[in-house]
C-alpha cells in the first residue's frame, strides 16, 4: 500500500529525519499517518475517528500505526507540535522586532499572520481544546506551549521597557500571560464560529489596539 497524497501543509525536512529504525522511509509513513489524521479532522472530531480511518486514509497497515503511535491521542499531540511551530513563526514579530521597525507595524503584521495560520489549522486547535480536559498529557503539552509563548512575549516586553519603547505596568510575564491567554481564547472562539467571537473583520484592529495600548501606550492606525 502506498500513502495517499494530500494537501496537508506538513512537509518532511531533513531536521525531522529519525535515526535507527525510523529512517527516511519510515518518516514518510509517519508523515502519511499525520496527514491522514489532519485531513480527517477537518470533517469530524477525533473521538469519532478510528485508527482504521487514519490508516486507511494514509494507505498503511494498523501495525504501521502502532510502530509510530500508541494511540490516536498521540497523533493529535504530534499534530499540535507541528501546528504550534507555524503559530510561533507567525508570532515572531511580537517577540523579536527588527531594529527600526515600529511596534505598530510589528504587532499588526504578527496579528494578521497569526489569524491566517489559526484559520488554516483551526480544526486541529479546536480538537485540542476539546480533548485536553480528558487527556492530561495533552493539557500539559498545551500549557507548556502557551508558557513558551508567554515567556517569549515577556522577554520582548522587558527589552522594550528597558529602552523606553514600552510603558511601565504590571510584571512583564503577568502582562504577557494575560495578553496571550486573551488571544488564545479569542482565536479559539473564532475557530468554533461562536456567536461570541470577535468578528473576523474586527479581529486585527481589536487585538492590535489592545497590545499597543497595554504594552506601548500607543494607538493603532491602519496602514
Amino acid at each position: 500500500m502506498s500513502p495517499v497524497a494530500t494537501n496537508s501543509p506538513f512537509g518532511l525536512s531533513a531536521a525531522e529525519a529519525r535515526v535507527g529504525r525510523r529512517n527516511i522511509k519510515g518518516d514518510r509513513r509517519e508523515q502519511a499517518l499525520l496527514e491522514g489524521a489532519y485531513d480527517l479532522l477537518r470533517t469530524m472530531p477525533l473521538r469519532n475517528i478510528s485508527i482504521h480511518d487514519i490508516t486507511e486514509r494514509a494507505g498503511l497497515s494498523r501495525s504501521s500505526f502502532y510502530f509510530y503511535f500508541e494511540s490516536k491521542w498521540q497523533v493529535l499531540s504530534a499534530l499540535l507540535s507541528r501546528v504550534t511551530a507555524d503559530v510561533f513563526r507567525a508570532s515572531h514579530l511580537i517577540f523579536e522586532r527588527p531594529t527600526g521597525m515600529p511596534p505598530e507595524a510589528a504587532i499588526e503584521q504578527a496579528v494578521n499572520e497569526v489569524i491566517q495560520v489559526w484559520e488554516q489549522h483551526g480544526h486541529v486547535l479546536r480538537e485540542v481544546a476539546d480533548a485536553a480536559a480528558a487527556e492530561p498529557a495533552l493539557q500539559a503539552q498545551w500549557d507548556s506551549i502557551l508558557g513558551r509563548f508567554i515567556d517569549a512575549a515577556a522577554a520582548g516586553i522587558e527589552r522594550d521597557r528597558a529602552t523606553g519603547m514600552a510603558i511601565d505596568g504590571p510584571p512583564a510575564r503577568s502582562l504577557a500571560a494575560a495578553l496571550m491567554w486573551m488571544g488564545e481564547r479569542n482565536l479559539s472562539l473564532m475557530s468554533l464560529r461562536s456567536e461570541n467571537a470577535i468578528p473576523l473583520d474586527d479581529m486585527v484592529e481589536t487585538m492590535t489596539t489592545i497590545w499597543l495600548r497595554t504594552v506601548y501606550g500607543r494607538e493603532w492606525k491602519p496602514r
